[in-house]
């Protein structure tokens, strides 16, 4: 049985939402909370437009450097109108955005590509350090065929923990 598509488009669930996001996130840039939100068509890129627009007149929350973080009214909001909004939307809302501030911290703390050399495609993770961005450790893993490294790569973003242990008990 298919999940029917469920659209919100009443502005005090949208208004609800994002702060919900904001809160839930530590604070979240624009293209960030697109990415979120028009999952599943939950919320349409016009309404989270016109949503922004009100959280910021309305100083629900505030943006410095493109970030929107949420403020003491946008939590005083989230108080009063978060029960507005079905219990499950806000979860997967919540698991979107967990989703999507995981991979932004892995993008920064990582460096990786998909590339050609003389013995076929390699996909190459290079971890950084926090403090002066130098290289700590790099993975390179061979493939015969563009699409694999593709896969491998694919397979790392959803989680470079197993990568990295099951490379590593290769050697032990």
């Amino acid at each position: 049985m298919k999940i029917p598509k469920i659209t919100v488009t009443d502005e005090v669930k949208v208004l609800t939402l994002v702060c919900l996001l904001l809160e839930k996130s530590g604070g979240l840039t624009e293209p960030q909370l697109l990415e979120i939100v028009t999952v599943d068509d939950t919320i349409s890129q016009f309404a989270l437009n016109d949503a922004l627009a009100v959280i910021e007149n309305k100083k629900l929350a505030e943006v410095n450097n493109g970030l929107f973080t949420i403020t003491n009214n946008g939590l005083d909001w989230l108080s009063e109108f978060e029960g507005s909004v079905a219990p499950s939307i806000r979860r997967r809302m919540v698991k979107e955005a967990q989703e999507v501030v995981r991979l932004d911290k892995l993008r920064k703390a990582v460096k990786w590509s998909v590339v050609k050399d003389s013995s076929g495609w390699v996909f190459c993770a290079c971890f950084l350090n926090e403090i002066n961005n130098t290289p700590v450790m790099e993975i390179k893993i061979h493939s015969k065929t563009k699409k694999a490294a593709l896969e491998i790569q694919e397979k790392f973003l959803k989680d470079p923990a197993k990568i990295i242990k099951n490379t590593l008990s290769n050697f032990m």
